[in-house]
């Protein structure tokens, strides 16, 4: 692949709420979509569903008159997962922000030089960079969510496939950036985003004399969809996501090998954007997940980085 820049991976931002500023459409409660706001010594049946602090909860044990929240009140209540408004900035794409005809997010995450968009859904994307809450535009990117047909018969008889991720690179230095994610579908078509990731690339350095990511990288998809078997052949199956794990070699230069390893400690334990090459054709080799690394000396002035990435879904 000598062709192509060597692997990279983000460092995400972390979302908070002052970061979700004027401008989203996405509100917590969301009661377009049913989302309710827990109220203190409200009356509760066993599974209602109501939000506090980004979070959905199911009621375990009827109760009334409790003021404790729910995530105080363990007990009484069980996390079911993030709100709409929070459920792009949770790592997992398979929680998705939903809404109709169109659905905006804007954020002021501070520098930034990436953005990567998972598990869009809808017919047009916007991504719009300013220099500062309403302020000029340094960068910016609009596009169909529809893969390019891989051949003629293709484009004329078969749907195109629904873009995975949208990415932006080299935001210009802006340390009060505000970043407007637009996802939209004709009318009051569906649309959704599944995850948001605001951040600083940091670029293995490949040795481009040596190849940097070597080729026999690896693409995997692996299916987290539950199936039990029964003993009569049938099945019981629960529909879940598919997440890519991703696994290849990096060919490095000695002096570069603990900055590789500053890299891996600073995502360990964290889900990041990977990108093992920047080419349309080799988007296979790109996930989110969870990234791990071996680094090991394979001669006089080489240091070769064997990475191994867990996708989450």
């Amino acid at each position: 692949m000598t062709e192509n820049r060597s692997a990279r991976v983000m460092v995400p931002v972390k979302i908070t709420d002052a970061m979700i500023v004027a401008g989203t459409s996405v509100p917590e409660p969301n009661t377009a979509n049913g989302e309710v706001a827990w109220v203190a010594s409200g009356i509760y049946a066993v599974d209602d569903l109501r939000t506090s602090n980004g979070s959905v909860y199911s009621c375990t044990r009827m109760h009334s008159g409790r003021t404790a929240r729910p995530e105080a009140d363990r007990g009484y209540w069980l996390r079911k997962g993030p709100t709409d408004r929070k459920a792009p900035f949770d790592d997992y794409s398979s929680t998705k922000a939903r809404g109709k005809g169109a659905i905006t997010f804007v954020l002021a995450p501070g520098f930034i030089n990436g953005a990567s968009v998972y598990q869009p859904e809808g017919a047009t994307y916007s991504l719009v960079v300013r220099n500062g809450p309403g302020g000029d535009v340094i960068r910016e990117q609009h596009g169909d969510l529809f893969a390019q047909a891989a051949g003629l018969w293709e484009l004329l008889f078969t749907p195109l496939p629904a873009l995975e991720k949208i990415s932006m690179d080299d935001i210009p230095i802006a340390p009060n950036a505000e970043v407007t994610v637009t996802i939209q579908s004709p009318g009051d078509g569906a649309v959704a985003v599944g995850d948001i990731k605001l951040g600083d690339w940091r670029q293995l350095i490949g040795n481009a004399d040596k190849g940097g990511v070597e080729r026999g990288a690896e693409a995997q998809r692996k299916p987290y969809t539950y199936r039990k078997y029964n003993d009569d052949g049938t099945y019981d199956q629960v529909p879940r996501g598919n997440a890519r794990d991703v696994s290849c070699r990096v060919v490095l230069d000695h002096e570069e090998a603990m900055y590789a390893d500053a890299v891996l400690g600073e995502i360990l334990d964290m889900a990041v954007p990977f990108e093992a090459s920047n080419l349309p054709r080799l988007g296979y080799l790109n996930t989110l997940g969870f990234v791990s690394g071996v680094i090991k000396a394979d001669e006089w002035g080489v240091t070769s980085l064997s990475l191994n990435i867990k996708g989450n879904i």
